[in-house]
């Protein structure tokens, strides 16, 4: 029987409002929110829940290309406390596999991120026979997208979760998502609305 899996990418402090990357992340506590509220009121329906979080120790050029972010170990780096103020309960409770990335050089896709036993997410996903995957996160256009892409060339059946997404470039996202879905992503824009 198939699976499924949902899939949080790096809803962390220094992508929201304040952090290094602020105006691009406007809006971004409010998404964090949606997603804790998206994600305690549908566990039941995920066999696996996972979070990637950047954790940048020395990651090579990576902060000549970007702002310092996500410095392990540090508040930027944490994930965003409105994910658990969405829930309405500590959302790490509904999370089975916390996974970290970058460490020592850019890393932007979540099928990079690895446990603390360095097993990757795809492998993770595999072993607990996963095929469906529905992404989220941190940015729709960066992160999530690599995520995205790397799941649908890797077999998986992918859906983008648009409205628990934050977008960085809001101009070029219409690019963004017909060259995903030319890679197979379906991406859905109405999982939640403010109002539920």
């Amino acid at each position: 029987m198939s699976k499924r899996a949902l899939v949080v990418v790096d809803v962390q402090n220094d992508f929201t409002e304040g952090g290094p990357f602020d105006p691009a992340t406007a809006g971004n506590d409010a998404v964090a929110a949606r997603i804790g509220r998206y994600t305690a009121r549908f566990r039941g329906d995920y066999d696996v829940v996972v979070t990637t979080q950047d954790w940048h120790i020395s990651p090579a050029d990576h902060f000549v290309k970007h702002a310092v972010h996500c410095v392990a170990d540090t508040v930027g780096a944490e994930l965003d406390p409105q994910l658990s103020a969405g829930a309405g309960v500590d959302f790490l409770t509904l999370v089975d596999l916390p996974l970290r990335k970058g460490f020592y050089a850019d890393d932007y896709s979540g099928f990079n991120a690895i446990d603390t036993a360095g097993t990757t997410l795809p492998e993770l996903l595999q072993g607990a026979g996963v095929t469906q995957l529905d992404v989220c996160g941190f940015a729709a256009d960066g992160c999530v997208a690599a995520t995205v892409r790397d799941a649908a060339a890797a077999g998986f059946d992918v859906t983008l979760l648009e409205d628990l997404s934050g977008v960085f470039a809001p101009t070029t996202w219409g690019e963004t998502v017909a060259e995903l879905q030319s890679h197979g992503v379906k991406v859905n824009g109405s999982v939640l609305v403010d109002s539920d």
